[in-house]
């Protein structure tokens, strides 16, 4: 299926004023990216922030002294990050769909930075959102998508506790890794309490099919994998002990990082936001 951009923009224009607002495992995410984020800064003066929404990346490098270009399709996405960023230098605004960053050449930005919903939420044009950024890319790629494991568990037990069965949405996220509302007849009762009772057009990747994207794309593949499947294991009530202390925080957040690296590297990852990383350079 196709998908209705235009659907999408107002979608996350409703979500904007609430973009930054964690829960329960959401930070945990965020901390994990900033923690890769942190170890590929070396000689990198230029950064492409895609699908910035409000700028929660995108400004604080820009307060570091690089120079940024924040992207993203949301009027209200942009227009919260321009407060934000006011007074900061170095940082611009463009309104372009993750999927057609055609005005940026070829190899433009020393790291690009693909996070959140700007890949996988383009749906069918998924692909076509990863290549373009690893069409830009100088030297460093990090992009999240959403891992197509954690959205089996989510469709099973959610469907099965609403309507009593197996929904098809299941296997068809099992199958294709795609979900739409309008899919099947019964998929807008899993949106149920959503941002306008909607979820947007979803493509869901396994490891081993976005690892062979970016190859195919002619990329180097330094990590793919889970984020945080940790936290997801461990539950609510252990991260929100954790976030109340400094220390445990720190020390939970390090936790994270081995369990993704030595124990679950293939893991669903964290339960909100993008539960799967890749970092990737340029052959």
């Amino acid at each position: 299926m196709r998908v209705n951009f235009d659907r999408e923009k107002q979608w996350w224009d409703a979500k904007a004023p609430k973009e930054e607002q964690d829960t329960w495992d959401e930070d945990v995410n965020r901390a994990l990216r900033w923690r890769e984020i942190e170890r590929r800064l070396d000689g990198v003066e230029t950064v492409l922030c895609v699908g910035g929404g409000t700028g929660a990346f995108s400004i604080p490098l820009a307060q570091r002294g690089l120079r940024v270009t924040h992207v993203d399709f949301s009027p209200h996405m942009l227009h919260i990050a321009r407060d934000k960023a006011r007074g900061v230098a170095g940082i611009q605004f463009i309104e372009a769909n993750a999927a057609d960053l055609s005005q940026f050449a070829d190899r433009s930005f020393d790291l690009v930075l693909n996070m959140d919903g700007a890949i996988s939420f383009c749906g069918s044009e998924a692909e076509t959102a990863i290549l373009e950024s690893c069409r830009v890319t100088g030297k460093t790629l990090i992009a999240t998508v959403t891992h197509r494991a954690l959205m089996i568990v989510v469709l099973c037990s959610t469907g099965l506790q609403l309507t009593g069965r197996f929904m098809p949405a299941l296997d068809a996220m099992w199958d294709d890794g795609e979900w739409h509302q309008e899919q099947f007849p019964d998929n807008p009762l899993l949106a149920e309490g959503m941002t306008q009772d909607y979820c947007g057009a979803i493509k869901a990747f396994l490891p081993h099919q976005l690892r062979s994207m970016l190859e195919g794309a002619g990329m180097r593949v330094l990590r793919c994998g889970g984020l945080g499947s940790l936290a997801l294991l461990c539950g609510r009530d252990t991260v929100e002990t954790v976030r109340a202390d400094t220390q445990l925080w720190e020390r939970f957040l390090a936790l994270c990082e081995r369990f993704d690296r030595e124990v679950l590297p293939n893991g669903p990852g964290t339960r909100q936001r993008a539960g799967l990383i890749a970092v990737a350079q340029p052959r």
